[in-house]
């Protein structure tokens, strides 16, 4: 039996990969079906990863035996983006529910289980990387930030992530010390790319890029059924949901900062993705 952890950068791609890893054989991938805040009550990452395990072995048997299976869905289907639905005035909302999800496709006794949960497997990634096998999707940095303020109710938006201070008591004292929002994303985001620089190995970090030019088959490198993929996917790093001049200065920010972000991703990339912000005129 597989059971993979599938971190990442919030809003750099981990629910569209939820979403493609549910199109392949064999294979079932959950968007954030836990609660993650009973992590902090445990007392250290074993404890963590005991009650992961059991999750596991609970959902297997559940899609096993009865053919259904507890994730955050949107109309009872895992979608390729939480945050697609759009609100009167044209903005974009969170519409996900939690609860049951039918899966009727066929599932041999040892099927492939994912589970996603981007900040919280991120925060304790040192010891769950021991007992599981994990891995992170990442974007481009500027894109990844431009996401974030493009949403009105992401925590992120303010320079915050409740979950990963709660369990990184570092992490919340860094921030805490930040009076300005977006150095506090910035720090964020490098605190991301830092613990997967540690705690994972190189196969086991898939570029959003990548993942969307190569039309969901970059996924075989660590998930071998990839391979059939053919989907039509289209790279969203510059949206007309995104605030441009924000993303400007944003940008320019990050070109000045050093941090573990550029063991990924280099200047250029930011530089050419700021070139294309500038070149697009808004869209309605």
């Amino acid at each position: 039996m597989r059971d993979v952890l599938i971190t990442g950068t919030p809003r750099s791609g981990t629910t569209l990969v939820c979403s493609l890893l549910n199109r392949l054989p064999d294979t079932v991938a959950l968007h954030e079906p836990m609660n993650v805040w009973e992590f902090a009550s445990c007392r250290d990452g074993d404890e963590v990863a005991a009650m992961i395990e059991r999750f596991c072995a609970e959902s297997r048997r559940s899609l096993r035996e009865h053919k259904f299976v507890i994730s955050k869905h949107v109309g009872g289907k895992i979608r390729d983006n939480s945050a697609a639905q759009l609100d009167r005035a044209g903005k974009r909302v969170r519409r996900t529910e939690h609860g049951r999800i039918e899966v009727g496709k066929a599932l041999s006794q040892n099927f492939t289980l994912a589970i996603k949960h981007p900040a919280a497997f991120t925060a304790l990634l040192e010891p769950l990387s021991k007992r599981f096998e994990c891995c992170a999707i990442i974007r481009n940095p500027l894109a990844t930030l431009g996401s974030w303020n493009s949403l009105d109710w992401l925590p992120l938006k303010d320079g915050h992530s409740p979950i990963a201070e709660k369990l990184d008591g570092d992490l919340a004292c860094d921030l805490a010390a930040k009076s300005d929002q977006i150095e506090r994303q910035i720090h964020i985001v490098n605190w991301f790319y830092e613990r997967f620089r540690r705690f994972l190995p190189e196969h086991a970090v898939i570029k959003y890029e990548d993942l969307v030019n190569s039309r969901g088959r970059e996924l075989a490198k660590f998930f071998p059924a990839a391979t059939e993929l053919d989907e039509n996917l289209t790279s969203k790093n510059v949206s007309h949901f995104y605030d441009r001049a924000l993303m400007t200065d944003v940008g320019q920010r990050l070109l000045e900062c050093d941090g573990p972000v550029w063991n990924f991703y280099n200047r250029r990339d930011v530089e050419n993705l700021l070139n294309e912000v500038g070149s697009r005129a808004p869209s309605g």
